[in-house]
């Protein structure tokens, strides 16, 4: 593959696509630093100053290494251009400095990042105040989303998107306080899966909260999406004063129907949801074969496990004070070794339901903070583990 040339784009922002070969090389990393400038070359002493410079130089094997500090890029950061199996291109922090890339001067509507691109890994750094999402990445596979923060964007935190997704991973994100103002708070997710499909997409050691719609969403998706290790949390309130808000407020909306795909099965473990204004764990139309296997609902304002008319399967779940009772499975979902089951202990000694250490930092290696929030207390396999 050549070097990488900036083309024409029908949306604004910084567009990558394939240069012709013979072109000239391109450093296999490249800096980028607020001190720099774009007319250097790009190296750890002579670093590139915007990230619009930096994407429209990457190709293949590319490591992009911004140093500290607060970057406003004036247009949507988008590349076309992948890596490879062996060759990705990764776009990360320089040795874990604070890097902060903020969508305030954007044009209405626009992301952040956005990619049409496979292997690629984003890493360490914290994307916000977007006047739409945060990170968008559309047909695209074999992508790692890891260590991020998404959040005060105008749409939602991190969304994939569209048809010939694949294998991709949100690993130890934060995705928090997106709301979406001009259209009453109903788009803006923490994360956002939809209108799509693809397999092998896995969503891991999240935390998706005090967003105006939903923590996560899988609407419209057809293929099976696994959850795992991940909280959704404070999610549908209004905190920003819109004027006819309509967000919905489920922990984890586990999607609708697609007339033109099976009802995907999806799978939601060592999860834990609670504090949102709809349910914790909501089927939303999906009529699958749903697996929610030791997770947690707890003091959701409508119910705790909503997936009547859908033939999922709930193992060793917990619900415990939600506002419209435990669980709504309807006729067609198996339930075993829940809480809620006849001859169960409804309630179990719980460590501490105090969830303020949920809100801690993260441990070093970028998991979930400790916690004894919602944690069984005489070790019962029931429940989300909260780790």
């Amino acid at each position: 593959m050549g070097s990488a040339v900036i083309v024409a784009s029908a949306v604004a922002g910084v567009y990558l696509t394939a240069s012709p070969e013979g072109a000239s090389a391109v450093p296999t990393t490249l800096y980028v630093a607020t001190s720099g400038s774009d007319g250097n070359t790009g190296t750890l002493k002579s670093p590139y100053r915007s990230l619009e410079k930096a994407f429209s130089t990457a190709k293949a094997g590319t490591t992009i290494e911004v140093r500290g500090g607060t970057y406003y890029p004036s247009r949507t950061l988008r590349s076309s251009i992948s890596g490879t199996p062996r060759e990705r291109v990764q776009l990360r922090s320089y040795r874990a400095e604070k890097v902060r890339l903020d969508g305030s001067r954007l044009g209405h509507g626009s992301s952040l990042v956005s990619l049409t691109a496979d292997y690629w890994t984003v890493s360490g750094m914290e994307l916000r105040n977007a006047p739409g999402g945060g990170l968008v990445c559309t047909s695209c596979a074999r992508n790692v989303f890891q260590d991020l923060s998404t959040h005060g964007n105008g749409d939602t935190g991190l969304t994939l998107r569209g048809d010939d997704t694949n294998g991709n991973v949100i690993r130890n994100l934060d995705s928090y306080a997106n709301h979406d103002d001009a259209t009453g708070g109903q788009r803006a997710d923490g994360i956002a899966i939809t209108h799509g499909s693809g397999s092998g997409n896995v969503v891991t050691g999240s935390r998706l909260f005090h967003n105006s719609d939903d923590g996560l969403d899988l609407w419209m998706w057809a293929s099976p999406v696994t959850i795992e290790h991940s909280w959704a949390f404070g999610n549908g309130r209004n905190r920003w004063h819109i004027p006819y808000f309509k967000g919905d407020g489920s922990g984890f909306q586990l999607g609708a129907d697609r007339s033109d795909a099976p009802s995907p099965a999806h799978l939601v473990r060592s999860s834990a949801a609670w504090a949102n204004t709809k349910s914790g764990f909501d089927a939303g139309g999906n009529t699958g074969a749903l697996r929610l296997q030791r997770t947690t609902s707890f003091d959701n304002w409508s119910k705790g496990y909503a997936v009547a008319g859908s033939r999922a399967q709930l193992t060793r779940n917990l619900a415990l004070s939600n506002g419209r009772g435990s669980a709504d499975t309807g006729l067609l979902a198996d339930s075993r070794d829940n809480n809620w089951a006849p001859g169960r202990r409804a309630t179990p000694p719980l460590v501490t339901t105090d969830p303020t250490t949920a809100f801690g930092p993260r441990r070093p290696n970028g998991s979930l903070p400790l916690t004894g929030f919602l944690v069984v207390m005489d070790r019962t396999e029931i429940g989300s583990p909260m780790n």
